[in-house]
């Protein structure tokens, strides 16, 4: 029996010379470092992504219907032709940016009492072509395609399925504020966009 020790043939489970078990072990040591160092990387990688990210999941700020002062009371005539006036946003925010004094379209006012006022979009709601008041004729018309409104923005012809869109309007002492909305163009539903 001490000869058999001594030629080192006995299976001894574990034994450097097995090559199943040597196996084993290297492939655990393999999946163990990957995985570890996987882990640290997630551990860096995702708030990495995330502050990247972090604009997209964010809900876009821009002037969303906040009125914005756009003339004094007293430059309409009550029962007066309608003024044209263009609505600046001081400032447009989006997730990345700012933006100060923004065009964002053009409204026809309208002063129909001492402290009343009617506020229209003055985009055609047919294709988005610019409307324009026709004094002679008392009514607003598209160039684009003769889409015509009467003084109210109720639609008289032409290829609109709706009215010229309204917009809220507010007199705030002596000062006239619009909020603005932009429409859908086309159809006869006014949705908000």
């Amino acid at each position: 029996m001490a000869d058999e020790d001594a030629d080192g043939d006995d299976d001894v489970p574990g034994d450097r010379g097995d090559d199943a078990s040597q196996l084993g072990r290297r492939r655990f040591l393999k999946v163990a470092t990957c995985a570890i160092g996987g882990g640290i990387g997630l551990v860096v990688a995702v708030p990495a992504v995330k502050y990247l990210l972090d604009p997209v999941g964010r809900r876009v700020v821009t002037t969303g219907g906040e009125p914005i002062d756009v003339i004094a009371l007293d430059h309409l005539e009550v029962g007066g032709p309608p003024v044209r006036v263009r609505l600046i946003a001081r400032e447009v925010r989006d997730a990345w940016s700012t933006v100060r004094d923004v065009p964002l379209g053009s409204v026809w006012l309208r002063r129909t009492g001492d402290r009343d006022v009617e506020a229209l979009s003055a985009i055609c709601p047919h294709l988005g072509c610019a409307v324009a008041f026709e004094p002679g004729q008392q009514r607003y018309q598209c160039p684009c395609h003769d889409s015509r409104f009467d003084t109210s923005g109720k639609r008289l012809g032409g290829p609109a399925e709706r009215g010229l869109d309204p917009l809220p309007v507010e007199v705030d002492g002596d000062r006239v504020k619009v909020a603005w909305i932009r429409y859908r163009q086309g159809g006869s539903d006014r949705e908000p966009v």
